[in-house]
């Protein structure tokens, strides 16, 4: 192990306890002996925030080169300065010799990685289904679901108290999207005795808790209502312009309900002013220093480390590919069995 990886594992011991990254920190170790990425370029697009040290530690343990975006979509200044202080630096813009790609949201589809590509999420999967290399696609996997479900509904709540929002019993909140970032957003504001209301273009209400009411995203009345009545609505669909033309937009413009936003792209539409939305429409939880808890995340981190391996099998055919099930398995294993959210896992 060099002194820059050393140092950085020092340094994210002092910071996480091992119980809030098992995975990361037990790729780490193995990949310190083994060595399966050596020599290999490696570019990583993953959003770059305090926590991602931990996976880019994984990735130089294994012997990459570790390369950043030249200007990366979503970025903490300051953890992208700690990263480079680590060694780990930003490729130039001219750069395109990369054995793997890591991407995000397949923002480096037009480039030609010698091996291929992993995808961490599932926006970016429609970015890549039509390039010529093997895909691995992160989001595809049960591992996901620790992020979005448990990670992404906690950080809401965290983001709504660092505006000054705790006492949330009895408010209505309403919920657009009942995928997994929505579920967990559910459950997070059932435990704070909240009055919840889901509303979803699929007749959801035979999978929704007992408490919790249903609008169809087909009525423009009812679903109008609902927002204007509400304390707060976040919407979590996953889908571009989810709102648009849904709802009455001067109606909700003008209502006293907050509005929020977790999803990758403006859900709300041109007609919802960006002022009128948290944080200017960008999700929510991206106020906080860590969007996603590290003990939500990292096992995520680990999942688009590992597909990488998975790369270096011979004669993979030039499509999107899920995870391999053993080696989620396996990293599943390590989070419940090691990690201390490991009853919440166990339920997902």
């Amino acid at each position: 192990m060099n002194a820059q990886v050393a140092n950085l594992k020092a340094y994210l011991l002092q910071h996480y306890p091992a119980e809030e990254w098992p995975t990361l920190l037990e790729q780490a170790e193995s990949w310190a002996a083994s060595r399966p990425l050596e020599g290999l370029n490696i570019l990583d697009a993953t959003p770059i925030f305090h926590n991602t040290l931990a996976k880019y530690l994984a990735l130089l343990s294994a012997g990459a080169a570790v390369f950043l975006p030249h200007k990366p979509i979503l970025c903490d200044p300051a953890a992208l300065r700690l990263a480079e202080s680590f060694g780990i630096r930003r490729a130039e813009k001219s750069r395109t010799d990369f054995d793997i790609i890591l991407d995000c949201a397949g923002q480096f589809n037009r480039l030609h990685p010698r091996l291929g590509f992993c995808e961490l999420t599932r926006s970016g999967v429609s970015r890549l289904e039509r390039v010529h290399h093997p895909v691995f696609v992160a989001d595809a996997g049960r591992i996901k679901r620790i992020e979005t479900s448990l990670g992404t509904g906690h950080s809401f709540f965290c983001a709504l108290e660092k505006l000054g929002y705790k006492d949330l019993a009895g408010k209505a909140l309403v919920v657009v999207g009942y995928g997994k970032v929505g579920r967990g957003v559910v459950n997070y504001a059932l435990d704070r005795r909240m009055r919840v209301t889901v509303a979803d273009i699929r007749d959801v209400r035979e999978e929704l808790p007992e408490s919790v009411r249903y609008v169809g995203m087909d009525d423009s009345a009812a679903l109008t209502a609902a927002i204007t009545r509400s304390w707060c609505t976040v919407t979590c669909s996953g889908k571009i312009n989810a709102l648009r033309r849904r709802i009455d937009a001067s109606a909700v413009h003008n209502s006293p309900a907050l509005l929020a936003n977790l999803g990758v792209e403006d859900e709300f539409g041109a007609d919802i002013a960006p002022e009128r939305v948290l944080n200017r429409k960008a999700p929510l939880n991206f106020i906080l220093e860590e969007p996603t808890a590290m003990c939500f995340i990292e096992t995520t981190m680990a999942l688009h480390n590992a597909c990488a391996l998975e790369l270096l099998t011979a004669d993979l055919p030039h499509r999107l590919m899920p995870p391999p099930p053993d080696v989620e398995e396996r990293l599943l294993h390590i989070a419940a069995t090691r990690g201390h959210i490991g009853p919440a896992i166990n339920s997902l």
